[in-house]
């Protein structure tokens, strides 16, 4: 009933409102025309107003996109009011300015329908929108009043012109796609907000159809045609506004509205699986009640024996700690011990050789010479033996170390000893670390030793010192091309006295890594080698 006393009031209302334009258009035209362009003006206005102040609490990005792309319909229409004949605003102008307004706002209009239903489920920054439709605006003004490049729409003593006549239908088949649109997304509308603007965008197809046929500004069709303007805008007023102010759920809680039925069902079968959830922890906490207790049993016991172990390991490493300082010791005092009979025994021997040699056959002679190269060779061991147990038992001093300093100085002692050698040496500059700088030069001095001593049957030796990063750290590196190795061996060149060459090919007594290794461990970094045979080693180092 109240439905039906409503929709009564509407007509009754429709009925004066027409009569009254109807008496307008009878008393003046342009008062007619002026009334209906103010009316759309004011719809288009307040459609802006409602999107911009709900654009916060719209899901659907429709009414926002729609709301921006009216109040440039809105500003359009107004500079088309003006410019109608009989205004007197713009003096100078014919009845060519008004239409061609006419053609830009509908353009405008046609535009914002079509591209608002883009807008649905995406979202939409205003700032974009704004710049876009003041963009469009301005370069169609500007078209007419500063560049007079617009198209002629109409002449007066012959009528419109092919031009405004193609450009509505260009205006309706926009107006279509807008209305395609609409049903594509039907979902996101209120049936009654849809079928309104679906009207809305009809009636405008229709209006524009209807300004394709008068011969002039205040003839039949174009009255006919602001007539179903009027009642297009009502429609869409009818869509956005009112619903929008009076039932404002309908348009901005659309989704949440259709999506609480589905709530309701999903909030019932969560209270199912809850309460079947709720039985089933129950049971299982039930269960763990009674291991915990055999859990809380077994992590005491593994604590106490974790206890007795790190107990254990400490006693073992201290053990161990002092074994190997009373070891480290020892090694030292025989080593210096062992030094003086083995100098005495070289010391015999080349003075035998002096003094007495001649006396003997070249058998006794070469016995003699093998004796003195064994001690020389074991004079050699011990020494070795003795810097790697100083390199063990001595205090470290840090201080910041130019390791690109040092192997050029170990690389000129090289030289100078075997001058007759050409080796190529390729150092990095400013290499500099923290770390012992006695130790580091002993480490360098094998490792630059091996290079030079390796390289020996290689023509052109290259042997090279440089820095790389990896994982945040400094990686340095000694590269020569010499003799290499094979790297299923790799594992035994930091083990004293263990060699990957014989000692007639390759002298040594196998301690010089195993020195190195003791430094870099010392330094808290590590030691490697890459190798091919023929080809050449790589020495890798940490600090």
């Amino acid at each position: 009933m109240e439905y039906r006393r409503n929709t009564l009031l509407e007509i009754i209302a429709w009925a004066i409102v027409i009569a009254g334009l109807y008496v307008a258009q009878l008393y003046r035209y342009i008062l007619f025309h002026s009334l209906v362009e103010i009316f759309s003006i004011v719809v288009a206005t307040s459609i802006f107003i409602v999107a911009w102040n709900c654009r916060r609490f719209l899901e659907n990005k429709y009414l926002v996109f729609l709301g921006v792309a009216f109040l440039f319909v809105a500003f359009m229409d107004a500079i088309h009011m003006l410019a109608y004949r009989g205004m007197g605003v713009f003096t100078g102008y014919g009845t060519n300015l008004s239409i061609q307004l006419w053609v830009q706002a509908r353009l405008i209009h046609a535009a914002g329908l079509l591209l608002a239903p883009l807008f649905i489920r995406r979202n939409l920054r205003m700032l974009y929108g704004f710049a876009g439709f003041f963009a469009a605006t301005t370069l169609l003004l500007l078209s007419v009043f500063a560049w007079d490049v617009f198209p002629v729409c109409y002449v007066d003593d012959k009528g419109l012109t092919p031009f405004k006549i193609a450009s509505e239908y260009v205006i309706c088949l926009i107006l279509a796609g807008g209305g395609g649109l609409l049903l594509r997304y039907r979902d996101a509308f209120e049936p009654r907000v849809l079928r309104l603007l679906l009207a809305s965008i009809a009636l405008t197809i229709v209006s524009e159809l209807a300004f394709t046929t008068y011969v002039s500004v205040y003839g039949f069709s174009n009255m006919v045609g602001h007539y179903l303007k009027l009642l297009a805008y009502y429609l869409i007023y009818k869509a956005l506004i009112e619903t929008g102010l009076m039932r404002p759920f309908d348009l901005l809680f659309r989704d949440l509205k259709q999506s609480e039925e589905t709530l309701r069902q999903a909030r019932d079968e969560l209270e199912i699986r809850v309460s079947e959830r709720t039985a089933e922890l129950a049971r299982a906490n039930e269960e763990l009640r009674r291991e915990i207790a055999d859990r809380l049993r077994a992590e005491a016991e593994i604590h106490r024996l974790n206890e007795e172990l790190e107990e254990r390991v400490r006693l073992r490493t201290a053990e161990l700690e002092s074994a190997n300082k009373e070891l480290e010791a020892f090694a030292y005092s025989v080593s210096h011990d062992l030094r003086g009979p083995l100098t005495n025994i070289s010391g015999y021997c080349r003075l035998l050789d002096e003094d007495y040699g001649k006396q003997f056959d070249d058998v006794f002679r070469d016995y003699l010479q093998r004796i003195e190269s064994s001690a020389e060779r074991m004079a050699q061991i011990i020494e070795d033996l003795l810097k790697l147990s100083r390199v063990t038992r001595s205090q470290m001093k840090r201080e910041p170390v130019n390791l690109s300093e040092l192997v050029r100085e170990i690389a000129g002692e090289l030289k100078m000893r075997e001058p007759q050698r050409n080796v190529e040496f390729t150092i990095a500059e400013d290499v500099v670390v923290q770390g012992d700088k006695r130790l580091l030069r002993v480490a360098l001095e094998n490792l630059l030793g091996n290079a030079w001593k390796f390289t020996r049957a290689v023509p052109n030796a290259h042997i090279t010192f440089g820095v790389f990063p990896r994982d945040g750290k400094s990686v340095y590196f000694i590269r020569d091309n010499g003799a290499g190795f094979d790297m299923k061996y790799a594992h035994n060149l930091f083990v004293p006295f263990q060699r990957l060459h014989s000692a007639s090919e390759f002298p040594g007594s196998g301690i010089g890594l195993a020195t190195v290794r003791r430094i870099i461990d010392r330094h808290g970094g590590n030691v490697w080698a890459e190798a091919e045979v023929g080809k050449g080693a790589t020495f890798y180092f940490t600090l």
